[in-house]
């Protein structure tokens, strides 16, 4: 009877053509991927590969058996993975992926208690502001935003309040705001280009006001430059709270909420992951991650 090696050196040698990129994908010689061929071929009675100049291709037998091998290798990791699952132990490599905005503070202190409570895991953080494309079985995001990913699962676990902050310095050359319609007065910090031209502050007594984008002097794209640029007095600018605080604990009074009776539309926070079955180590670092989401503001 053949086993899953060589059913999985069959898989990959259609896939690269030779077996020379075959020998490097799975880490063996090349006279063991022979075997590993011939040997099957010989259990099913058939030849399954021909050669046509530097490649191997299927023949009409590998062409009928190639599906069926692929199923069996598919049925073969469900397997491995239901057996995992039934494991105490959390071990092996995490990739996640952390909005920059949820780095500082929050995110650190979680990845930190994360891996002391699971010595036996490897985590690689990557940072960014653009959106993650096709994660892969054993990553997870974190996301401030709409997902832009439809074929990743995501579930929102918080979202981050935020109001109209400018440097106290900067109000002490203008004037302070008394109300959102004053905001075109005031030089503007634009986090990204605002597409429907307005923006909605709202509160308890008058609900919501909404006014027109003032024309911006900077635009950025990563809320720590948004927040310098404020601080050094470019203008106004709407930001998180929690960003704000974070920054208070070691620039106190570095930023001034202009409107604090006012409060601009909060952003969503969404953790993303593949569909389908995930190994017990992501499973449980995203129930973690969702528990612990409730520090947000």
């Amino acid at each position: 009877m053949y086993d899953l090696n060589e059913v999985k050196t069959f898989v990959s040698v259609m896939g690269t053509g030779n077996l020379k990129e075959s020998a490097l994908e799975l880490g063996v010689s090349k006279s063991t991927l022979s075997r590993r061929i011939n040997h099957l071929e010989t259990v099913l009675n058939q030849p399954l590969l021909r050669r046509q100049a530097n490649r191997l291709i299927a023949n009409e037998a590998g062409l009928q058996f190639l599906p069926f091998a692929r199923k069996m290798l598919e049925i073969a990791d469900e397997g491995l993975k239901a057996v995992e699952d039934l494991k105490g132990e959390v071990t092996g490599k995490l990739t996640v992926y952390v909005h920059n905005v949820l780095i500082r503070g929050w995110f650190s202190s979680r990845m930190f208690e994360f891996l002391d409570q699971h010595p036996g895991v490897n985590m690689e953080v990557k940072t960014g502001n653009n959106p993650v494309q096709g994660l892969s079985g054993n990553d997870v995001s974190i996301w401030v935003g709409q997902p832009a990913d439809e074929g990743l699962k995501a579930e929102k676990i918080g979202e981050l309040s935020q109001g109209v902050y400018a440097s106290p310095q900067y109000l002490e050359e203008t004037t302070h705001i008394q109300h959102p319609s004053e905001l075109h007065h005031y030089a503007w910090v634009d986090m990204i280009k605002n597409d429907e031209g307005s923006i909605c502050l709202e509160n308890d007594v008058d609900g919501k006001v909404c006014f027109e984008v003032p024309e911006s002097r900077l635009i950025v794209d990563q809320f720590t430059l948004h927040a310098d640029a404020i601080v050094r007095g470019n203008g106004v600018g709407i930001l998180p709270n929690y960003l704000v605080d974070m920054r208070a604990k070691h620039h106190a009074d570095s930023l001034v909420n202009c409107l604090p009776d006012w409060r601009a539309d909060p952003m969503p926070v969404y953790i993303q992951y593949p569909y389908g079955h995930l190994p017990k180590k992501l499973q449980v670092l995203i129930n973690y991650l969702k528990e612990e989401s409730r520090h947000f503001y």
